[in-house]
């Protein structure tokens, strides 16, 4: 390949790459939910766990892991700080392997006090995005989530 014929792939996938792209808008936009959250030593991401998890009742990694889109080890080292923390603990039911959790009064309380930081976050990144950039990230995000889906079923088979 010539040298020429190199810079403008190269130039190219700098600029166009969609990877890229959703890694910087990830990052800004989180960055907004994380300095809102700060003052409550939660992360955005131990926000929604908490909050999936209070919505459902209990949930098992494994569930959450699929829910998420996250893998085993990164959802796991999460549910330990929570753990930790003591807004998460051990429910009833279930084998040794996958046991469910739920919410402690702790993280009730947390999920709580977040609710005022997501709020302001929230407003925030629909200001940044726009009301249709939202509408657009959330059509896409059902899309993605409903081939990965079909993915995962047609790969279990």
């Amino acid at each position: 390949m010539r040298r020429k014929g190199t810079r403008t792939i190269v130039e190219r996938m700098a600029r166009e790459c969609v990877a890229n792209q959703l890694r910087t808008l990830t990052r800004v936009v989180t960055g907004i939910y994380e300095e809102q959250l700060r003052p409550l030593k939660l992360k955005a991401s131990q926000m929604v766990i908490l909050a999936i998890t209070e919505k459902r009742g209990q949930v098992r990694a494994a569930e959450l892991s699929l829910m998420l889109h996250v893998d085993a080890s990164t959802l796991s080292r999460n549910l330990e700080r929570m753990r930790a923390r003591g807004w998460l603990e051990e429910a009833r039911g279930g084998d040794e392997r996958s046991r469910p959790f739920r919410l402690t009064a702790s993280g009730k309380k947390i999920l709580r006090e977040a609710f005022l930081a997501w709020e302001r976050a929230q407003e925030s990144a629909v200001g940044l995005l726009g009301r249709e950039g939202v509408a657009n990230l959330h059509h896409l995000t059902e899309k993605v989530k409903t081939a990965a889906s079909a993915d995962r079923k047609g790969s279990s088979r």
